[in-house]
């Protein structure tokens, strides 16, 4: 296939690269400069230039975005978040000469909002909020494709979990000094996905045409954040007895923290009725594979 990628150098778009070249397929990676850390058979292009891509591209994967929980959510941050996701997925759409076959966009688990504890699936409502109204607007983005022709897949991610970046190389130094442990009461939801699966996910929509429309990209075991914390401090032979109080978090991040005190129990009801099937269902599976423990 000919694959155009944007965020082809990020988390996920390093190894969905490597993956989707090991596998044959011609790639194209959407990039705001010229990156040298692309492989050299990977045809660049920027905005500006991306009216020069005349071929038929078979799948557009769109990856890109800044980091949502890297900076507090000022003003002029929301912009960037918004630009980085929205404003990118509308101008690609308008740049490119030919409409892709298929459009498999992301979005994440913050669709639904501050939501406590509660179980979601992709029929439930959502809880207003920042985080909602970015990934409903990026959602819709991504489905004006849809409009053109093309079949359009929306992955509602949950925190990816992986080696060499992602959430827990953010996590591990706090772990590994004992300092690891709940968040608040540790009650809300922490809905979690192996990178391994994430990829799954990603190539199986490019293949199976019964993919269509939106579905929650998370493991089918759902947990609290404080479940989370025991796993991992157990995996990497630390305690868990460390409590970041929520007052601390939103006078440290203000409208952000809300990523850290909240969450939803997302389930893959989608995935699952598709017989889509998991290779990481268990937590402690998961971890004990990323950090090389058995």
């Amino acid at each position: 296939m000919k694959i155009l990628i944007s965020g082809a150098t990020g988390f996920v778009g390093t190894a969905l690269t490597a993956l989707l070249q090991s596998s044959g397929h011609q790639l194209f990676a959407l990039v705001r400069h010229v990156d040298i850390r692309l492989a050299p058979n990977i045809t660049q292009y920027t905005l500006e230039t991306l009216h020069e891509l005349d071929q038929q591209i078979d799948v557009f994967i769109n990856l890109a975005g800044e980091g949502i929980a890297d900076k507090p959510w000022s003003e002029k941050r929301k912009k960037s978040l918004y630009e980085s996701r929205v404003t990118l997925t509308r101008s690609v759409k308008e740049q490119l000469v030919k409409t892709p076959h298929t459009v498999i966009s992301m979005s994440a688990i913050g669709y639904y909002g501050s939501h406590s504890n509660a179980e979601v699936d992709e029929f439930s409502e959502p809880d207003k909020g920042f985080a909602h109204e970015l990934c409903d607007k990026w959602e819709a983005a991504a489905f004006e494709f849809s409009e053109l022709g093309a079949r359009t897949v929306v992955f509602r991610l949950g925190v990816i979990l992986g080696k060499n970046g992602g959430a827990l190389s953010k996590m591990r130094p706090a772990y590994l000094c004992g300092l690891g442990g709940k968040i608040g009461r540790g009650n809300h939801g922490f809905s979690w996905v192996h990178l391994q699966d994430v990829l799954k996910g990603i190539v199986s929509a490019m293949l199976d045409p019964r993919f269509d429309g939106i579905y929650n990209l998370t493991a089918p075991e759902c947990i609290a954040q404080k479940e989370f914390a025991k796993c991992y401090a157990h995996v990497l032979k630390r305690p868990a007895v460390f409590t970041t109080p929520n007052m601390l978090l939103r006078l440290l991040f203000g409208e952000m923290s809300s990523l850290l005190t909240h969450g939803v129990k997302a389930h893959p009801k989608r995935l699952i009725e598709q017989g889509f099937l998991f290779d990481y269902k268990n937590l402690e599976a998961a971890l004990m594979a990323i950090e090389n423990k058995h």
